[in-house]
């Protein structure tokens, strides 16, 4: 019992002194001291204590965190004395100013625009660092991983500092070696040329694909992804990718360590509809894939698409094919089960738009196949990026789907990032046509942000010359009609009997206005009206009566039309895809010259390879003229050779005036075309191809009756060759050789060597 008594004694004795240990007097006052900039009352707003209240241990806890929290101060101390609480702090310094040193790279603004910091805030040797981090990601991300950024500060008055960021840029970090690991089937180059990263290069200082970003090796990962399963191989996987910098070069070691798997081949390949009304005969077709070929995901892509767009002309907006695999490890095949069933019905809800800091929201807009309140169409989303892509404004086109509140709306995002849409072009080069040229060419194509297109060239050849201005608006009156306006002015030493002879000299000056519109997705219709005066002059007195009867003036009032059909995936460098037009024009509206041309023309282009270097062209194309009634003059009749005949001379085919051996043209011709574009082992970015060609056709009927006139028979021609072309910064170069020449006559000029300049190839 006295145990127990003297227990409890000592117990209350320890929680009696420890009271009285912690026990703090009521605060009567609170008092700030150190504040020089940062006025009391918000200081004191950020302390939860007031007078008449005790400051015990977690209170005092909270206050610290709280004043620390606003990052206004570098320490602070808290002491009581007596029924007084004073509160000592120390201020952070002020930046006064911010300044950059040793960059060249990048600009000032550049980089300031990312630091997250200015001058007036509160300076902390934690943001400093972190700002020198953001610059140093800013430089890596243009390829220098060696950048240092080493922050410093210099005392100022009134505790203020200027904060200086001194940076030594370093050089290009580029990659040295790409390295692939477990790759049985595929070789290192030609996966290589699958990926967008590039080993360093001298011919790649226009490219910034042999810099290291990480970014870029993510993507590089899908494409892998995406070509091993287009080859066959569904269970392909990239383990690692590794990039390695030497630190003394300062260039990366990349290396991807790939699985392969087995290849498969499909299997059982079958359609579901789910769909009560949707009639099988629809889809009938749309399935090509067989059972036995290699697997191959982009057919499967496409069948998905197939399906798509022929249930949609049914008049089923909401459909959604869901291919279901089956793998068959044993015997290596794969079974798919397209099943079709209703989608989520959907909606756009709202359009909008981001990068666009040069070219107006409406520019982009009116390319969209789709407006806001539509059902949502794959199809025509996937048209749209592709026509947006066309415009050729921009470096980068993606269009994003995001979930709203509600179920049944999305939205599309689209970001884009301008790209410069003005050019000064200078160049000099040979044409086997008109000799030693120099050409300077101005380009805007998107005027003011509003997709207008302004240009002038000028053109100085030994037997040319060419001077030429226009103006075109794509959305005329607010509506999608394309209009523009063409001035020129040219001269032209014509051959009639072969190179360096001349027939005659040209000269044209006028203008043409020319309107356009698109009849239906892809087809499209134009009209031009031309106003302009030729004089033909420097016929040789001994020259053909038939030359000598077009020498002088003339004015050409005519009237053109034409329609397209175009289905190309790229209208300056095609590599699938087909097209075709017809043309007419009308001269005669006044002036002295009349005649009616009709001309009709079309092109199929099929690539060999999924890379799209193997590609076959074939393109024809045939015209007919009349003179209504009058004798055409040798100037506006059709003629082929050189550029559009390879193998003979310019005007090196047709109807001649034997007597004098000068061309005269022809009012019918044909031509066809058959040429393999071929790699000829140069990187892609070169713009270098190698091409095998066989040109085909003739030109007669040259409407002058004389028995001196020969070779007018539609007898065709044939010119075969190789050649090589260059897509330039300059404009496009051509060289061709075709030794082969078949059919032709002794009236008809032969060139077997040619090279063109600034023409489309």
């Amino acid at each position: 019992m006295v145990r127990r008594s003297f227990f409890v004694i000592i117990t209350l004795a320890t929680c009696f002194l420890a009271t009285c240990l912690w026990a703090k007097e009521v605060i009567r006052t609170i008092e700030v001291e150190g504040n020089h900039r940062v006025e009391t009352p918000t200081i004191m707003s950020y302390i939860d204590i007031k007078p008449g209240q005790v400051a015990n241990e977690g209170k005092v806890e909270e206050i610290l965190k709280n004043l620390f929290s606003t990052g206004l101060f570098a320490d602070v101390m808290i002491e009581q004395q007596g029924d007084r609480l004073l509160i000592k702090v120390v201020e952070n310094k002020i930046i006064n100013r911010i300044a950059l040193e040793g960059n060249s790279r990048l600009k000032d603004e550049v980089i300031m625009g990312e630091i997250g910091i200015r001058p007036r805030e509160v300076y902390t040797p934690a943001r400093a660092q972190e700002a020198a981090q953001k610059i140093r990601d800013m430089y890596r991300l243009s390829g220098r991983y060696g950048a240092k950024i080493e922050p410093k500060i210099v005392e100022r008055e009134e505790n203020r500092v200027d904060l200086i960021f001194e940076i030594t840029e370093g050089k290009t970090t580029r990659i040295n070696k790409i390295i692939f690991v477990g790759n049985n089937k595929f070789s290192a180059g030609r996966l290589e040329s699958v990926i967008m990263t590039k080993e360093s290069r001298w011919y790649r200082f226009f490219s910034t694909d042999d810099t290291y970003d990480p970014h870029r090796l993510s993507f590089d990962k899908e494409l892998l992804r995406r070509y091993y399963r287009e080859q066959g191989y569904a269970d392909f996987k990239v383990d690692s990718v590794v990039a390695e910098l030497d630190p003394d070069d300062q260039e990366f070691y990349i290396t991807y360590t790939l699985n392969e798997g087995p290849r498969y081949r499909f299997g059982d390949v079958k359609v579901t509809i789910e769909l009560p009304k949707l009639s099988p005969g629809c889809i009938t077709g749309c399935v090509a894939l067989e059972r036995g070929e290699w697997f191959n995901s982009k057919e499967v892509e496409k069948t998905v698409e197939k399906l798509v767009n022929s249930i949609g002309e049914q008049g089923f907006a909401f459909v959604e094919i869901d291919p279901q695999f089956k793998r068959n490890p044993e015997t290596l095949t794969i079974d798919i089960n397209f099943v079709v069933k209703e989608g989520r019905h959907v909606y756009i809800n709202r359009i909008d738009i981001l990068g666009n800091d040069r070219t107006d929201d409406d520019v982009i807009r009116r390319e969209f196949r789709l407006v806001e309140g539509d059902a949502y169409n794959s199809e025509k989303l996937k048209r749209t990026e592709e026509r947006l892509q066309n415009l050729d404004f921009f470096k980068k086109v993606d269009i994003k789907q995001e979930e709203t509140s509600a179920p049944d709306k999305v939205d599309l995002k689209v970001e884009v990032e301008d790209k410069p849409t003005g050019s000064l072009q200078f160049a000099g080069g040979y044409s086997t046509v008109d000799g030693p040229l120099a050409s300077v060419t101005m380009n805007e194509r998107n005027l003011m942000g509003k997709g207008y297109d302004l240009y002038a060239s000028a053109m100085v050849a030994k037997r040319a010359k060419d001077f030429h201005t226009g103006f075109t608006n794509p959305y005329f009156l607010g509506r999608p009609l394309l209009a523009g306006i063409d001035l020129f002015h040219s001269t032209r030493k014509y051959s009639t009997k072969t190179v360096g002879w001349t027939g005659y000299r040209q000269m044209k000056t006028g203008g043409t206005l020319s309107l356009g519109y698109d009849l239906m997705e892809r087809l499209s219709q134009s009209w031009n009206y031309g106003l302009r005066k030729e004089h033909i002059s420097d016929i040789r007195k001994n020259s053909s009566p038939f030359l000598l009867a077009q020498q002088g003036n003339w004015v050409v009032s005519s009237l053109g039309h034409g329609l397209f059909y175009d289905k190309r995936n790229n209208s300056v460098d095609p590599t699938k895809g087909y097209f075709a037009g017809l043309g007419n024009e009308f001269a005669g509206l006044g002036g002295r010259v009349r005649y009616l041309k009709n001309s009709i023309r079309a092109g199929v282009y099929v690539p060999f390879d999924e890379e799209q270097k193997w590609v076959l062209s074939t393109k024809v194309s045939a015209g007919a003229m009349s003179g209504l009634g009058k004798t055409t003059r040798v100037a506006d009749r059709y003629e082929l050779g050189a550029d559009s005949l390879r193998g003979f001379a310019d005007g090196g085919i047709g109807p001649r005036d034997m007597r004098t051996a000068d061309a005269l043209g022809g009012l019918l011709f044909y031509k066809a075309t058959v040429e393999l574009s071929v790699p000829i082992g140069l990187p892609n970015e070169l713009g270098i191809k190698g091409s095998l060609f066989a040109d085909v056709g003739s030109v007669w009927h040259s409407g002058n009756s004389s028995p001196f006139i020969k070779g007018d028979n539609p007898r065709p021609r044939l010119g075969a060759g190789a050649g090589i072309t260059w897509r330039s910064p300059f404009g496009p170069i051509g060289v061709y050789y075709a030794p082969f020449v078949l059919g032709q006559k002794n009236v008809d000029r032969t060139q077997r060597f040619n090279v063109t300049f600034g023409s489309n190839f």
